[in-house]
Order: C-alpha cells, then structure tokens, then sequence
C-alpha cells in the first residue's frame, strides 16, 4: 500500500483547498488507516458511514459533519456492506491555515447549533462550487468566509509556534507504515513490538489508544482489504493464492476473516453480484 502521508498541492490554482463530493455503495465504503497535513471537513449528506478520528469511532448520519485536524489518524467504513454513503469533504492547506488563523491552532466542532448549521451550509456549498465549477474568485471568498466561521466558532487549541507532535503519535504512524509495507509477511505483535523496542504489552496497549482497535484486528483488516482489492481486479483470482499472498496463513483463516466482516464467505459475495465468479480452491 502507499505510504499515506500526502503533499501540500492544492488542485485549484491560488486556492488552498481541496473538494470531494462522495457517492459509494457497500464495501467501496472505506478508507484505511491514514493521515496527512490538511485539515479535513466531513460533511455526510446521503445514508452513513463509521469514521475512526484519532482512536474515536463515530457513526455521521445525513447532516452530521466532522473535523480532522493535522496529523491525526483516521479511517472510514461502512456499517453494513448494503450501505449507501453520499458526502463532502473539504481539505484546506495546513499552511494556509497557520497563515490566517494562527500557527498550532487545532479544531473542535462548535459549542453552539447555530453555528454547526452555517458551516453545515458552508460544505454544502463547497460541494456545489465543486459540481459547477464556479471560478477561483468566488471559491477564495467561500474559504475567506468559511475561515471566519472556524476562527470564532471552532478554535479550541493554539499554541505557540508549530505543534510538536506526541512522541506515541509519531510511533503509532511509523508502526502503522511498517504493517501496511509488511502486511503479506508472517507478522505478529511480538515480532513488530521487537522491531520497535517495545514489549507486546505496552504496543498492544498503544495501538487500541491510537488506532481504536487492537493489533490483530487491524493486520488482518488490512491483509483482507488488499484481498478484495485483488478480487475485484481479477475475475479468476484463486481463493488459496490470493490468501497466502497477502498474509493469511491458509485459505480458511482468510474466508473466516471475510465472513465475519462482510457478513458472507466470499462465494456468498459473489452470487450478490459484488464482482464476476472467482475460484474457491
């Protein structure tokens, strides 16, 4: 997988920002454990989804929007895989951001209804200058607007200079890394821990802090993830192979792990219509 750190290149020209508007069915519901630089907006406007914000699971319905802030982990996930999700995400430069607002200065949702609706509107606004393609004038007023709003209404830290980041956090992301270039490989917590210094205790107690859910549960998430990647892409993908390359130990430890995720064994997804027919043996 790609290392999940991501550039500071902003797709409209003078304009710090970058525009999502989201539409996915079922398992294309999902982001992996990432994080980058921008600061980012979620707004869900269509069905659900589950996001994971620095080791905190929360469930957006339509309506409900979400902060994260620079250089915190963070995923996303469907609920059920019959799930629909429709959204708009909203990434501004995190140096634009230290430019008008204030240097170390992190984001929480407002205390008060009033101004959680405006900035509800402000994305929705987002995402239709997205959709119209309105020029760069009127999407830099919208951000020198949308600024106002977060600097009277959503500031709850600013500390002098840039934010030293926590040394667990910058462990966490170097850990993650390592699963994420090395998830096909016969891992496990006491062999990463051992790469990283730590007791298995003390990197099973951090990772469920961090990441939300324990050690386990995320190699296998991954390794099941670049499965049905492969899956998808290849209609005559071999169930044993597609296991073994990926990090399962054997091809039932992998159909178990797809079924208690996906609610099905893989044939099961197959005949769902989710690709073309694949090879059980």
């Amino acid at each position: 997988m790609a290392e999940h750190y991501e550039s500071e290149a902003f797709i409209y020209n003078q304009v710090p920002v970058r525009i999502f508007n989201h539409s996915f069915d079922g398992t294309d519901i999902f982001t992996s454990l990432h994080w980058h630089r921008n600061v980012e907006f979620n707004l869900t406007t269509e069905g659900r989804i589950k996001m994971n914000i620095d080791g905190k699971n929360m469930q957006l319905l339509p309506g409900d929007w979400c902060i994260v802030n620079s250089g915190e982990l963070h995923s996303n996930h469907w609920i059920e895989p019959t799930d629909h999700f429709g959204g708009i995400c909203v990434q501004i430069s995190k140096s634009f951001l230290d430019r008008w607002i204030g240097e170390g200065v992190r984001f929480d949702l407002p205390g008060n209804q009033a101004a959680s609706d405006r900035i509800r509107q402000t994305l929705i606004k987002f995402g239709e200058y997205k959709k119209n393609g309105v020029d760069d004038l009127r999407k830099m007023e919208l951000v020198f607007s949308f600024l106002n709003l977060l600097r009277d209404n959503c500031v709850y830290e600013t500390v002098s200079g840039e934010k030293t980041e926590h040394e667990g956090d910058a462990n966490i992301k170097s850990i993650i890394n390592y699963i994420d270039e090395h998830y096909m490989d016969q891992l496990d917590l006491s062999s990463v821990a051992a790469n990283f210094n730590y007791t298995p205790t003390y990197l099973s107690r951090m990772f469920k802090e961090h990441v939300g859910r324990n050690f386990y549960q995320y190699l296998q998430n991954v390794r099941l993830m670049n499965c049905v990647e492969e899956m998808k892409e290849d209609e005559n993908v071999r169930l044993m192979e597609c296991a073994l390359n990926h990090g399962f130990p054997n091809v039932k430890s992998f159909i178990q792990t797809f079924k208690k995720t996906f609610g099905c064994t893989p044939s099961e997804w197959v005949k769902q219509g989710k690709k073309a027919p694949i090879q059980e043996i």
